[in-house]
């Protein structure tokens, strides 16, 4: 099948699925890669570039999961005008 992914080796991998309950829909295909997830969503979504420049630049400055996700939860409740609580229950990181 098409859409089934391997992991191919023991390099530590990290994965960003920015789409609407990306965490329901992504979990079997990340599993199999190995890959942990770094930034995914438990709900609808606006997955804009926003959110990933934000993440992308704290993940490269710091390497702290916990920060991305606050940093991407904080650029999405800027931009979309919800509160930090909901942007950060909406996108989440590791399994």
């Amino acid at each position: 099948m098409a859409n089934e992914f391997e992991k191919q080796n023991d390099e530590d991998r990290k994965a960003i699925m920015l789409a609407c309950i990306s965490k329901k829909y992504f979990s079997p295909y990340i599993k199999n890669t190995g890959a942990d997830p770094l930034l995914w969503s438990t709900g609808l979504m606006a997955p804009e570039a926003y959110i990933l420049h934000d993440a992308l630049n704290k993940w490269i400055n710091s390497g702290d999961e916990m920060q991305t996700r606050n940093a991407a939860a904080a650029a999405y409740s800027r931009y979309q005008k919800c509160s930090i609580g909901a942007a950060r229950n909406l996108l989440v990181t590791g399994w």
